[in-house]
């Protein structure tokens, strides 16, 4: 019993760090217009955060597809929320425009590595709660991402741009705090944790580090997802400064638009455990999302504030068990390399995040925001007909996704 009490607190620690990685995630989205003021720069600018982080994650998403079936990935966990942690408390303190940007570099190192190792972590050590905690995984990002606009927004002083440091150093402490706490609940866990024999997958990992890329279909994944991820960085990033520059909201409204998004989010990802009971993970991917593409049309064309509020709510909801869903998917079409296929979707999400935002603020100088915006909506739709064909191709190995 006391064996057990201790590995569902090591989980519920696991689980916090997903809400710290969500936080973060929101930050530039949310504080865009009010880091502009203070760095006195344009969009193009402001869209270089997010990228620069993006390439971290990628060289973070790279290294656990190749080496991260050699480690301890519990343990792996802790670096990521640390460096998390100390990246994002350094972007508090107001420094230069290069310094944000090498911290933005880091904390995509680390976000990726909680996403990568975290879900790895769900799948290889907890297999019989898969289909429970996946979703839960995505429930607590959900809400860190619903509560996270509307807790930076009340942190900002009116009129003084330099309070956009304020939910930096939130964000950083909590990081930090967490990281203490899951070293700490690590430590008692880890007996219970190594009894899970890896052995075989990890001496295979050593021996092809590479293999999952050799297979066409981790290519397809990587395309299909990485179309999506450009949709969802690119609403995270301008969504807020979409409804504040074109449709003239306040700072606190714009804001309120990017947390109705997430709450739609957080509302379908509690309902996820039920529902991936009833659908098959790659129905729920191409069927919800051509709901999810429908809506956010509607929420980006229609002038009408309270349409646009209720379109992005549920534009937010039908694509919030897409990532869950490539994951299912994609450690069922390759079962003995799970850290390597939760690495795909975390691969695609930051190659989605170093193009998305940075090619929105370069287009949102000549055009405004609402063409680039309907551009990526577009993307998205692409994003499905291309795991449609994968699903319809691997019918026979997903049978039992």
């Amino acid at each position: 019993m006391q064996k057990q009490k201790t590995t569902q607190f090591y989980t519920i620690i696991l689980l916090a760090t997903f809400v710290c990685y969500a936080l973060y995630v929101v930050l530039f989205g949310t504080l865009s217009t009010t880091m502009m003021d203070f760095y006195s720069i344009g969009t193009s600018a402001q869209g270089i955060f997010t990228m620069v982080g993006s390439i971290g994650g990628i060289a973070a998403a790279l290294f656990c597809a190749l080496l991260g079936e050699r480690f301890f990935k519990p343990r792996i966990v802790a670096f990521g929320v640390l460096i998390l942690g100390i990246a994002t408390t350094l972007v508090g303190f107001a420094p230069p425009y290069l310094i944000v940007c090498v911290c933005a570099l880091l904390s995509g190192i680390g976000y990726t590595v909680i996403d990568v190792m975290g879900q790895a972590t769900v799948t290889e050590y907890f297999p019989d709660k898969t289909k429970t905690l996946l979703p839960m995984v995505q429930i607590f990002f959900g809400a860190g991402t619903m509560i996270g606009p509307i807790m930076m927004a009340a942190m900002l002083s009116p009129g003084d741009s330099h309070s956009f440091v304020n939910p930096f150093l939130f964000v950083g402490i909590l990081s930090l705090a967490v990281t203490l706490v899951y070293t700490l609940s690590l430590k008692k866990a880890t007996p219970e944790l190594s009894k899970v024999d890896l052995t075989s997958i990890a001496q295979n990992a050593k021996e092809n580090p590479a293999e999952i890329f050799k297979s066409p279909k981790s290519w397809v994944i990587l395309l299909g997802c990485g179309l999506f991820s450009c949709f969802t960085t690119a609403t995270a990033a301008w969504y807020p400064a979409f409804f504040s520059t074109v449709r003239g909201f306040s700072v606190e409204m714009a804001a309120l638009m990017l947390t109705l998004y997430y709450v739609g989010t957080l509302a379908m990802r509690l309902l996820g455990p039920f529902i991936f009971r009833k659908l098959q993970p790659q129905r729920v991917y191409v069927l919800f999302s051509i709901i999810s593409i429908v809506c956010m049309f509607g929420a980006v064309n229609i002038a009408s504030a309270p349409i646009a509020m209720v379109l992005t709510a549920l534009g937010g909801a039908f694509c919030a068990l897409n990532v869950v869903s490539v994951v299912m998917i994609s450690t069922a079409l390759f079962p003995t390399r799970k850290a390597s296929a939760t690495s795909l979707a975390v691969f695609a999400f930051n190659i989605g995040g170093m193009v998305a935002p940075a090619l929105i603020g370069a287009l949102a100088e000549t055009s405004g925001l609402q063409l680039p915006l309907n551009v990526f909506i577009a993307v998205f739709a692409v994003s499905v007909a291309v795991m449609a064909a994968l699903c319809a191709k691997c019918k026979k190995e997903l049978a039992d996704a």
